[in-house]
């Protein structure tokens, strides 16, 4: 969709990859390279040079990893779109994944896992989980 009359410009990358893709031996892998990705990127090595841009020019950036899919998403004040697009992309043209990102996004997606272990509806989604087929991708860990 255009519209030369809006203000602002938003932009979103969907990758067929998810907790289903996970190896059953490193469990939460898609949601942690999720992470990783906005940490930086070889053209954009600075870790938080994205979400600085993007906040200094009225804008914001989101992601999520499902079973199938992960989404990355951003908007911004139309006049910096481009240099917006630019590190955005750099994200899946030569991400960094840094050692010292490493740990800490490991225990970021450990932290979002253990918030949602009280939440009702992950509760009820963990049963359903634990009672499929254990050879099927549902059964996977998600966050």
């Amino acid at each position: 969709v255009e519209d030369k009359e809006s203000k602002t410009t938003a932009a979103a990358c969907a990758i067929h990859v998810g907790a289903a893709a996970d190896p059953r031996n490193m469990s939460g892998l898609a949601h942690f390279c999720e992470h990783m990705c906005f940490l930086g990127s070889e053209k954009y090595p600075g870790e938080n040079e994205y979400k600085r841009y993007l906040s200094s020019h009225g804008g914001r950036s989101n992601a999520s990893t499902s079973l199938h899919l992960t989404t990355y998403k951003f908007d911004v004040l139309a006049a910096h779109a481009e240099k917006a697009i630019d590190i955005f992309s750099n994200f899946f043209i030569a991400p960094l994944f840094t050692l010292s990102g490493t740990s800490r996004e490991v225990q970021a997606v450990d932290s979002e896992n253990s918030k949602n272990l009280t939440a009702d509806s992950r509760r009820r989604l963990q049963v359903i989980k634990d009672i499929v087929d254990p050879k099927h991708y549902y059964s996977k860990f998600t966050t």
